[in-house]
């Protein structure tokens, strides 16, 4: 009987049901006999039914029955830490919204409940209390609520060791930690060990279809780039999705977007180029950012770069010619270049600092003195960069062998014998446009008023600076009428007169290119030469119809007089009738609306005409090993090679382009590393043997990314301020390009010093405990002659090691062994959080008020059935 009892007491504890007299129980056994003797009607047997369980209940009360429910002395002390990180973006909010939401309605009348947000730093949302608040009231909503956080690190240890000072002692304290486990700084093991009394946690990690699906991890740009160059952008993302995600790319300079890119994202890491142009010189804070779909979790954070924009490249080229066709192309390009002769580098030389790259094109070595040699060899050693080109006239001339300049080139020199240059001399008329439209100024293109005329007028000294001794030259210049300012003469008697006509354009007047064309044509009949050419430049209307030109046009052709027209501007004004001159007479047409290309179109255009000169064999160039210099150049687009300096690599030089020569490969492009500059050789003339070279499209192309890739990041006298945010204080880093002792102070707009402590060979770093973000201009003071310097730093407003990026999802397994530790689990149900630990007492609720009414509506129910059977 004794084992009927406890097997009864048994299961009603199973069932959270205890008794106090359990031996009571025993009178449950008589209600089996309440159904002996009952019919089957099923009135009987209901009225039967209800006498039986009302029978029970009162056994149950006459037993004692209670509820029992273990909870702490003095209540528990739960505290929500919510992680609003940069990785976990708003997943833990909204998980710790829904699970809350869950465990409020379970809190007993002592219990009491918290939360906190934390990131870099934890911050106290609201302090533990007994009233039942409103659950939105516990989660981090808005981004004014985490301020103070920064959201660039994850400090779990900060959540724990915050959490722990909000409970009273008399409570039972538990923490819910709702984040992604992604520790990026502290240790949260270590804290959870070292805690007194141990503090019970419970990671509850968010849904992963709540984090973001993808991230950005680095931001890559270089420390200094010339201003106008092209800024090689890649951002670093990763996408955690197993299939393609299309996002959105931001850069942002300084706070103010660049340029916006949307991106399919393939799984995995990926490197995102982001090319753009950065037109003003100063301190550059440059950030990115992802962002996905309206609705879906936004990718974390902002990854920075810190960029310093230096004057453009300054490039001394050292020329024999007047207009050299690489100073023209490298200046087209956004470039400052300044032309010497050779006699002027001996006072040059000392000051070499003060630009990125020298051009020797194609010198001779009489007019350099070996001490300037010597000087220019070490100034390339120190980081300076140095490119050589021309034919026999430089790498030919015995004298260069043994020189310094021979030791710095990563190829050698072999004496040659220049073959001769001789080709049949041309005939050419120059005519130009000086109408008062060529003054006009233009919003399109910027430019002011007269620097259409001023690049015309270069683009005709350009040409003439291409012509030959024996070559016959002359020009006229038109407005509603035409002016003869040099007739036909061989260019060695009429270059400098020609040339001094032609500075003193001045514009004015209407438009009528008909009677100098004619003048043009008659003069280039008599000379008697084979080559006639006009080269006709133009920018208006003209006064007559296009009908007026029809016979000019024929005697043209029938005189074998070529016409190039060149058509400056935007407006489509006589483009047909220019281009059906061109057509005509074999010659070409060129539709210019970036007056600034003139020079070099027409001396392209001139080197066409020169470029019947029977010479070697032409032979393609081919790409050994392209570099960042051929980047986008196909080797199939590569002039071929007829005319070139015949050199040999030295050992350690990388040939980029080369010719065939037999069984040899002769270089046409080398280049090597000389100590810390960088040396380029084209063993071509482009302004003779390879003039077809100077006529190609890509050339302006493949001399700025030569020259770009040569040159070093900054000058001597550049350097770069960055600040970096730290949890307390900002390094403010100062990196320059010399090699300079310091000292340096910075003095900021406030008033305050902070001196720069030397921590590398070219870095000084000081931290400032308050620094307000944003822009602002500080002065550098030293001893250098340059200084002091006021330089622009942008603070950004928060920490960022860039460890939040690399984040891979949950971190489950750290945060299983922070349960473990510290006697929690990991995704719990709100009653296990609730759940009685030692030093606890039984809540005991009787059932007798809810029983003995059941039982007595029962037994009302049973004589109500037995009476209407009777009736």
């Amino acid at each position: 009987m004794t084992a009927i009892v406890d097997a009864f007491a048994t299961a009603a504890a199973r069932a959270g049901v205890h008794v106090t007299a359990p031996q009571l129980l025993l009178l449950v056994l008589a209600v089996p006999f309440l159904f002996l003797g009952r019919g089957g009607m099923r009135a009987a047997r209901v009225a039967t039914t209800c006498r039986a369980v009302a029978a029970t209940a009162l056994v149950l009360v006459l037993a004692g029955a209670h509820l029992e429910r273990a909870h702490p002395q003095a209540g528990s002390c739960v505290v929500a830490a919510i992680d609003v990180s940069a990785s976990v973006g708003g997943a833990a909010a909204t998980r710790a919204r829904a699970f809350l939401g869950r465990l409020a309605p379970a809190l007993g009348e002592r219990d009491v409940l918290g939360s906190v947000a934390f990131a870099t730093r934890a911050r106290v949302l609201a302090h533990p209390a007994g009233e039942r608040r409103p659950v939105d009231d516990l989660i981090p909503a808005a981004a004014s609520e985490t301020t103070g956080v920064e959201a660039g690190e994850t400090d779990l240890a900060a959540a724990l060791t915050t959490a722990a000072t909000l409970c009273p002692d008399d409570k039972q304290a538990a923490l819910l930690l709702f984040t992604d486990g992604n520790e990026t700084t502290g240790s949260v093991l270590a804290e959870a060990t070292l805690t007194e009394p141990r503090l019970p946690t419970f990671p509850i990690v968010p849904a992963p279809v709540t984090l973001p699906a993808a991230g950005i991890r680095r931001l890559l740009a270089p420390a200094l780039a010339p201003e106008h160059s092209l800024l090689p952008l890649e951002a670093v993302v990763e996408n955690w999705a197993p299939m393609p995600t299309r996002t959105v790319l931001e850069i942002f300079a300084n706070g103010e977007r660049l340029t916006s890119e949307t991106i399919d994202l393939a799984p995995g890491v990926s490197v995102v180029g982001v090319p753009y142009h950065l037109r003003d010189t100063g301190q550059y804070l440059l950030e990115a950012r992802l962002a996905l779909p309206a609705g879906a979790p936004q990718p974390p954070g902002t990854a920075r770069a810190a960029l310093a924009v230096t004057r453009p490249l300054q490039i001394l080229v050292v020329s024999e010619h007047t207009t050299p066709v690489v100073a023209t192309a490298l200046a087209e390009h956004g470039m400052h270049v300044e032309l010497i002769a050779p006699p002027a580098f001996t006072t040059r030389a000392p000051r070499l600092d003060a630009y990125h790259l020298v051009v020797l094109d194609d010198v001779g070595r009489g007019a350099f003195t070996d001490p300037a040699l010597a000087a220019l060899a070490a100034w390339v050693a120190r980081g300076g960069a140095l490119v050589a080109t021309g034919g026999e006239h430089l790498f030919g001339d015995p004298r260069w062998i043994g020189s310094a300049l021979e030791r710095v080139l990563p190829v050698e020199l072999q004496a040659q014998t220049p073959e001769p240059q001789e080709r049949e001399p041309i005939a050419l008329y120059l005519v130009v446009d000086r109408s008062n439209s060529m003054g006009y100024s233009s919003t399109e293109a910027m430019l002011r008023n007269g620097e259409k005329m001023e690049y015309a007028k270069r683009a005709a000294l350009a040409v003439l600076d291409q012509l030959g001794p024996s070559d016959l030259v002359g020009a006229i210049a038109f407005d509603s009428l035409p002016t003869e300012l040099g007739p036909l003469r061989p260019v060695r008697e009429s270059r400098g007169a020609l040339a001094a006509k032609i500075q003193q354009l001045q514009y004015g007047g209407g438009t009528d290119f008909k009677d100098a064309l004619d003048i043009a044509r008659r003069h280039l009949i008599e000379s008697g030469r084979r080559v006639r050419h006009i080269i006709l430049l133009t920018d208006g209307d003209t006064n007559r119809g296009a009908e007026d030109h029809v016979e000019l046009i024929a005697a043209l052709a029938r005189a074998e007089v070529t016409v190039t027209t060149i058509r400056i501007g935007s407006d489509t004004v006589n483009l047909d009738l220019l281009d059906a001159i061109s057509r005509a007479t074999g010659g070409e047409f060129h539709h210019v609306e970036q007056v600034q290309a003139l020079p070099q179109l027409m001396i392209r255009d001139t080197q066409r005409l020169m470029s019947n000169v029977p010479e070697r064999t032409d032979r393609p160039t081919r790409v050994a090993d392209p570099g960042a210099m051929l980047a986008g150049i196909a080797a199939d687009e590569l002039p071929p090679v007829a005319h070139f300096a015949i050199t040999r690599a030295k050992p350690a030089a990388e040939v980029r382009l080369y010719v065939e020569n037999g069984e040899r490969r002769d270089p046409v492009l080398a280049t090597w590393q000389y100590e810390l500059g960088r040396v380029a050789v084209l063993p071509l003339d482009f302004q003779g043997g390879a003039a077809v070279w100077a006529a190609w499209n890509g050339f302006g192309t493949l001399w700025t990314q030569l020259a770009r890739w040569a040159a070093p990041l900054g000058l001597a006298s550049d350097r770069r301020l960055e600040a970096q945010r730290l949890r307390d204080g900002t390094v403010v880093r100062l990196e320059t390009v010399a090699d300079d002792p310091g000292p340096y102070t910075l003095r900021f707009p406030s008033g305050t010093e902070a001196p720069l402590r030397r921590t590398g060979r070219r870095t000084f770093s000081t931290v400032v405990p308050s620094l307000r973000a944003g822009l602002q201009s500080v002065l550098l003071l030293g001893r250098d002659p340059s200084l002091p310097q006021q330089i622009d730093l942008m603070v950004p407003a928060s920490a960022d090691s860039g460890r939040e990026f690399r984040s891979r999802g949950p971190n489950r397994r750290l945060l299983e062994q922070l349960a473990l530790v510290t006697g929690g689990a990991v995704d719990p149900e709100p009653s296990a959080v609730l759940a009685a630990r030692p030093g606890v007492t039984r809540e005991r609720t009787p059932l007798a008020p809810v029983l003995v009414p059941l039982a007595l509506a029962l037994l009302l129910l049973d004589i109500a059935l037995r009476r209407r059977r009777a009736l």
